[in-house]
């Protein structure tokens, strides 16, 4: 009996350190630099006709404005923790703009920098097709371009591209021709408008009713295109910011932004589990179809 105890026991355990695989399913993955929850939820309390879209879609998905960043409070790092699914104390990035770890990551993959979940994706499926498209030349070292089917930096200016014409150009194109398994698609303008006028201001406002604008027609193309069931949609963040034009700080501005995850499987609500940033690596991994590594501190599973 003590036996038999032990090897459900043991059984138990190495099934709790690698979560099991899940059907498929093409991921639209939305990172929005600086969206901050306090900024959001002034958003839908006093202004909801400027992001109706986010409310609409907020209303049919698993969601949180509690979503924990990684410290420091900053882009590459948090970015990292998003993608490999691990703290900063195991990936190793450390500043705003780190290009790679400041110290021995705890693995390292083929590419020489920690894994990623476009790593696994090629390692786990190497049929599959991902895309990442970014307004921000630093996403590219911290999403292992070596891994992902196409990458492509475009160098943004809100003077020469709007973040509609920028959403236009770049990301309804890979939409309309049909979803890879993950299209990553990036915005800086909410970001660089917090840092100019400050988070909360009205420009900073109008930096959200835009990229809301720009989902809007990334959701209309999906549901024309006949692919909207068959979609994870996952929209999120790397950090907030302060009035004072600023993060980095462990203050809630800076930590907390939006989670949210929409599509089969995923029920209407709020998400009462706590979500760290690097659960959003595993949420991603699990949806794509791929075994979460043991090493990795993400979790996949959250509670309503």
């Amino acid at each position: 009996m003590k036996r038999l105890l032990c090897i459900v026991l043991t059984a138990s355990m190495i099934a709790s350190c690698v979560q099991p695989k899940q059907t498929p399913r093409k991921v639209l993955f939305v990172g929005v630099d600086g969206l901050a929850s306090w900024c959001m939820e002034k958003a839908i309390d006093s202004i909801p006709d400027r992001i109706p879209n986010f409310i609409k879609l907020k209303e049919e998905s698993s969601w949180t404005l509690e979503k924990r960043a990684v410290g420091p409070t900053a882009s590459a790092i948090n970015w990292a923790s998003i993608f490999m699914g691990v703290p900063t104390e195991m990936h190793g990035y450390k500043k705003w703009n780190s290009r790679e770890s400041a110290f021995k990551p705890y693995a390292v993959g083929p590419n020489g920098m920690p894994s990623t979940v476009f790593t696994l994706l090629k390692e786990q499926r190497p049929e599959a097709e991902s895309v990442c498209i970014y307004d921000w030349d630093g996403i590219g070292y911290v999403i292992d371009t070596v891994a992902i089917s196409r990458h492509q930096f475009i160098s943004w200016n809100p003077d020469s591209l709007s973040t509609v014409e920028y959403t236009r150009q770049y990301a309804i194109p890979e939409i309309e021709r049909g979803l890879p398994d993950i299209l990553m698609f990036y915005y800086v303008d909410v970001d660089e408008t917090g840092h100019k006028f400050g988070w909360g201001s009205p420009e900073y406002f109008d930096a959200m009713a835009r990229w809301d604008e720009a989902l809007g027609e990334m959701l209309e193309a999906l549901e024309k295109s006949g692919q909207r069931d068959n979609t994870i949609i996952i929209i999120t963040s790397d950090h907030g910011g302060k009035k004072d034009k600023k993060h980095g700080t462990y203050a809630d501005e800076d930590i907390f932004t939006p989670l949210l995850v929409n599509g089969p499987g995923y029920e209407a609500g709020q998400i009462s589990s706590t979500v760290m940033q690097y659960d959003v690596a595993a949420i991603i991994a699990k949806n794509l179809g791929l075994t979460i590594p043991e090493q990795w501190r993400g979790r996949s599973e959250f509670k309503l």
